[in-house]
């Protein structure tokens, strides 16, 4: 494994810490604390220097911060979030980040997606979507799984471990080691550099599923992980190895709800039906005396026996047969099995891809909203034009002319943001300019 050593004085050099300085200022430069770093950024830079040498001698301590709650789709799902004062918390998280990116995105596999640039779902999707369509024999069974409790529970010291052991001695490593401890116990929802150490601590486990196990197709959301096969002994095997692993080398524990189950597909099938219900059931009687495997279940408003192509063509004299005894009649029949893969927001068919049903409630409700309203609020626009980009990148365009075209106009929400955007733009172009100072002249 190849470990990194890190320039210490290229990584607090004046452009670095500039950049850091003005990354995380996009879209807060209205407030008030910002615009006084800004305002003076040559002094905010040496002021994050001396703060960072501070930090390292023990002079200084991080913050500590009260969690502010907040409910995540409904308020079943809660979560904890720190917010990090933007001078000099943000500021430093993002130097840090800036520092050991390479480090972390060395040897980090592929298909890793969620908070890495230009690894987000929209690249996820395009991959599952090409693995379930040309590989129909190795992705027959999935198995889906998360971590109980990911960023509370990751453990301290194995994270410390997996730094020193990738990035070499310096006041950078000394740097990230101080931001791991800035919470008592696992990473903190809400600071720059949790997502970047919960892909760095995770990177073990990748190697482990694709070099260990060898499972063909995998991938990871930030903890949630998708591995596909051929067969359900294959995959429950791979996912118990996972649980130990996890357990045994990252003290990380798998939630209980992990699920292995068949890949929605499409089958023929052979549709019965009888003369009368009495007749249906003694035609099912004599199918199970006969041993045939057969399914009795309702169709088209209608109950059926369904018999698998195959086995219809092996006992094809033996099915007609009864079939004429109870004044039936059979027709071949197009059939779905197993279910889809509802992962990153998409529910993952064999031949198309459409939108979790959460996310579609939340967008058609948010248009209902919007078309009661008299002005609508740029916020809103953005909100609803977010989701409109779910509805373009998959197969529910139906959907999106039925429930959200009759009921907002899309040309107009984006006049709304866009329009928000330029005065925003305008002011920080005005902010930022050089303007002469009063009673002289406008001419240089």
């Amino acid at each position: 494994m190849k470990s990194f050593r890190i320039a210490d004085a290229d990584a607090i050099s004046h452009d670095n810490v500039k950049a850091a300085i003005l990354k995380p200022s996009k879209g807060k430069r209205n407030r008030a604390d910002v615009a006084r770093v800004l305002s003076d950024i040559e002094k905010s830079i040496e002021t994050i220097v001396q703060y960072e040498q501070d930090l390292l001698s023990g002079k200084e301590t991080l913050k500590a911060h009260e969690p502010c709650i907040i409910n995540e789709r409904g308020p079943h799902k809660q979560r904890e979030i720190l917010k990090p004062d933007y001078m000099p918390e943000q500021i430093i998280h993002h130097i840090a980040v800036n520092a050991i990116k390479e480090a972390v995105l060395s040897g980090m596999y592929v298909y890793v997606l969620g908070s890495v640039p230009g690894r987000g779902a929209h690249l996820g999707k395009r991959v599952i979507e090409k693995w379930i369509r040309t590989d129909e024999k190795n992705t027959r069974i999935v198995g889906k799984m998360d971590i109980h409790h990911f960023f509370q529970s990751v453990d301290h010291e194995i994270l410390r471990a997996w730094i020193r052991k990738k990035i070499r001695p310096g006041e950078i490593r000394n740097l990230c080691e101080i931001l791991i401890d800035a919470c008592e116990e696992g990473l903190p929802l809400g600071y720059y550099t949790s997502q970047w150490f919960a892909n760095f601590l995770l990177q073990p486990l990748d190697h482990y599923i694709k070099e260990e196990l060898h499972i063909k197709y995998m991938t990871r959301y930030m903890d949630d992980i998708v591995i596909f096969g051929s067969s359900k002994k294959e995959i429950h095997s791979a996912v118990r190895a996972i649980e130990n692993y996890l357990m045994g080398n990252l003290n990380l524990q798998m939630k209980d709800n992990w699920q292995v189950f068949r890949l929605e597909y499409e089958a023929q099938e052979a549709a019965i039906m009888a003369g009368s219900l009495r007749e249906l059931i003694l035609m099912q009687n004599k199918l199970e005396s006969k041993k045939i495997k057969h399914k009795c279940k309702m169709h088209g408003k209608k109950r059926k026996i369904f018999i698998a192509e195959q086995v219809y063509t092996r006992k094809k004299p033996e099915i007609d047969a009864l079939i004429a005894k109870y004044h039936g009649t059979m027709q071949m029949e197009t059939m779905l099995h197993g279910r889809p893969l509802d992962y990153m927001g998409f529910e993952f068919h064999r031949n198309k891809t459409i939108i979790r049903e959460s996310i579609m409630l939340r967008a058609t409700r948010k248009a209902a909203q919007i078309s009661k309203q008299e002005k609508v609020c740029w916020k809103d626009a953005a909100s609803l034009l977010s989701y409109i980009g779910w509805f373009s990148a998959t197969d529910t365009y139906n959907t999106f002319e039925e429930r959200i075209k009759p009921k907002v106009s899309v040309k107009t929400m984006r006049k709304i943001v866009s329009k928000h955007q330029r005065r925003l733009n305008n002011a920080d172009h005005m902010e930022r300019g050089n303007r002469n100072p009063a009673k002289s002249t406008g001419r240089a």
